[in-house]
């Protein structure tokens, strides 16, 4: 601590003990003792004051294996377990064994977090982070009070240029010691982008992303596209540049497994591969599920009552889903229209047509829904498994997920604090300012589980009431329209276009996020495709469960997790990572005791990780004139910092209790 800090120190003691002075000569009764308790208290608080400077205190060498002034930080990332070099046996992380047993001291492994370990116990760990963040380790260590460091790593870290900010102000000397010889060569599949939803007997296309480092080997690599172990199609991509990626499309026709036995729709899973070896097999291969369905419909629109409402919707729906959208016009005659554009736009179609469609969509649009409408709408509001209702003033009596209040007329303008939702990221940044104002409102009730995108004031004052509210229950998506005069927000253009894009392009991939199948069993994985190393999340909303029994198996058949977990906020339940894999669940969901819902169906744990492509930063030298490898030195006030030592603590607690129990023993309050 330089010496303006201990004048600061000074001064504000100083200030404590006129303070104290003041209050028990001024304040307090007269009595014995008052300057003891007095100096009791203006004890602490000078080393309350010297606590929140922490200075640090030079503490003397401690020399042999047991020296706590030095600590060695080994790198526990998965590129550890990469070879040290081209053509060599040995792995970077036997490598940094070996060193850190010649240097003796204390381990702190670092990775996802620090974790100080055993230095014997490195014979039976194995490197396993998906992330090698340094800082935080050597946080830990100067918390500690350490004085000297070793690091063991190949490089790859992902926070150098904040370990470069932070050094300065840690007071360590940093030694870094590589455990790599020469950059190995080592292709990955860095990207993979396939649609959620196919049609059987169409074309579909999955993009894949290859990265490289090291040695190029050969000017391109071939990748497969893999149905089990039938090979579909395959595609050569361009080596590309370190830090570069080159990107391939690889394109096949899918068909619903199955599906000689009259089944409709499936959920494929498609692996991507890599031909040849490298350094790093574990992300050279990339799964994806894609739902094939024989006899898609996509989006079934219905309007009961026309307006300007369809003609906008229609288009930002079927470019924001990516699913076909059949649009239905009802006359006054009670007949029906096509909605669209090109030859179909304007056809007639059939009462029948209209239910048949309705009947096989994955998301169900009615517009313009009152008590007259035709019973199987009526029916589809109640029961559609994915279903956005646009609500007339007529549908009061209706049995709709929320009840429906008349219209509230006015100028309702949405607000620009967008509430907590599953959509809200998609609506961040909506420039409200710019909307014009809905017709008319219908204010509703609380409702338990429903969610709302975002809220509207009648006239920029009072209070603020959703726009829409959408919600789950047992595994049915639903979502209300409440306002009146969307369109004009479209018909606008500009930045109330691209909201109304937003708000409903949001609404409707939330409806179809999942396929109906797996929706129906109202228990699933919140990613089908998980992250290496990370936890897993299971979704289990609209059921009001406490708690889900999960049985896990993997390719084997091997039963790899048998728990039961509680569910927590949202609806979900977490359960720890699994190993790299391909696994099948079958889960039970309890609420109060009583099995509520079952589910089944198959997910992985990819083997990919970013960390085996990362780039090596040159820490060494960073620091001008300092000695090659040292990121930095311990300056002229490094030591233990006061914080480290539990000494102060204590002695803040004596000093506190002991004129505590003087006062009340000399009868001050």
């Amino acid at each position: 601590m330089h010496l303006l800090s201990w004048a600061l120190v000074a001064l504000a003691a100083a200030a404590a003990l006129v303070v104290v002075s003041y209050l028990y000569r001024r304040r307090e009764a007269p009595g014995r003792g008052r300057a003891l308790l007095a100096a009791l208290r203006w004890a602490a608080l000078s080393l309350l004051i010297l606590m929140l400077f922490d200075p640090s205190f030079p503490v003397p060498e401690v020399q042999a294996s047991g020296d706590t002034r030095t600590r060695v930080l080994v790198d526990g990332s998965l590129s550890m377990a990469l070879p040290v070099g081209p053509g060599e046996a040995a792995s970077r992380w036997e490598r940094a064994r070996e060193e850190a047993r010649r240097v003796g001291g204390s381990v702190l492994l670092f990775g996802d977090a620090p974790r100080l370990v055993a230095p014997d116990s490195l014979v039976a760990l194995q490197p396993g982070a998906g992330s090698s963040r340094l800082l935080p380790a050597l946080a830990a260590a100067s918390e500690a009070g350490v004085r000297r460091v070793v690091v063991l790593s190949d490089g790859g870290i992902e926070d150098a240029a904040e370990v470069a900010r932070a050094l300065p102000e840690l007071g360590l000397d940093v030694e870094i010691r590589p455990v790599v010889a020469a950059e190995v060569t080592n292709r990955a599949l860095a990207e993979v982008e396939a649609p959620e939803w196919a049609e059987a007997g169409k074309p579909l296309e999955i993009r894949v992303g290859v990265t490289a480092v090291g040695p190029a080997a050969g000017d391109s690599v071939a990748v497969l596209l893999r149905q089990g172990e039938k090979v579909l199609t395959r595609a050569r991509v361009a080596t590309p540049p370190p830090g570069r990626v080159a990107t391939a499309t690889l394109r096949v026709t899918p068909e619903v497994p199955g599906a000689g036995a009259g089944k409709r729709s499936a959920l494929v899973r498609y692996d991507i591969a890599l031909e040849g070896g490298d350094a790093a097999a574990d992300d050279d291969e990339r799964s994806v599920y894609v739902l094939v369905s024989d006899e898609p419909v996509g989006v079934a629109l219905v309007s009961l009552r026309p307006d300007w409402e369809p003609r906008f919707l229609q288009p930002v729906l079927e470019q924001s889903l990516g699913l076909p959208v059949k649009g239905y016009l009802r006359t006054r005659q009670g007949t029906y229209v096509r909605l669209g554009t090109g030859l179909d736009a304007g056809r007639r179609a059939g009462e029948d047509e209209v239910r048949a469609a309705v009947a096989a969509a994955d998301l169900v649009v009615l517009h313009g829904l009152e008590a007259g409408s035709p019973a199987w709408a009526q029916e589809a509001a109640r029961n559609a498994r994915r279903v956005l209702i646009f609500p007339a003033d007529g549908a009061s009596s209706l049995d709709l997920p929320v009840p429906i209040l008349p219209l509230a007329p006015g100028d309702w303008y949405a607000s620009g604090d967008v509430p907590a939702s599953p959509v809200a990221p998609l609506l961040t940044g909506v420039k409200v300012e710019q909307m014009p104002p809905l017709q008319g409102l219908r204010p509703v009730p609380r409702t338990a589980g429903a969610w709302a995108p975002l809220h509207a004031m009648r006239g920029r004052r009072g209070l603020p009431s959703p726009i829409a509210l959408a919600g789950e229950t047992n595994g049915r998506r639903w979502a209300v329209a409440l306002g009146v005069g969307y369109w004009q927000w479209a018909f606008r253009g500009g930045e109330a276009r691209e909201a109304y894009r937003r708000l409903w392009g949001a609404i409707g991939g939330w409806l179809v996020q999942e396929d109906r199948e797996l929706v129906a069993a109202a228990v699933r994985p919140a990613r089908r495709v998980a992250p290496r190393g990370e936890p897993l999340h299971w979704l289990a909303r609209g059921l009001n469960a406490d708690s889900v029994a999960l049985r896990i198996s993997d390719a084997k058949g091997a039963v790899a997790l048998d728990t039961v977990v509680a569910v927590t906020q949202g609806d979900t339940a977490t359960t720890p990572a699994l190993p790299p894999g391909h696994y099948r669940y079958q889960a039970r969901a309890f609420a109060g005791g009583r099995e509520v819902a079952q589910a089944e169906g198959p997910f992985t744990v990819e083997s990919y990780s970013p960390d085996f492509t990362r780039p090596t930063v040159a820490l060494a030298g960073r620091e001008g004139g300092r000695a090659a490898g040292t990121l930095g030195a311990a300056g002229p006030h490094s030591g233990r910092p006061l914080r480290a030592s539990p000494l102060p603590y204590l002695l803040l607690v004596l000093l506190l209790s002991t004129e505590w129990v003087l006062r009340r023993r000399w009868g001050l309050r």
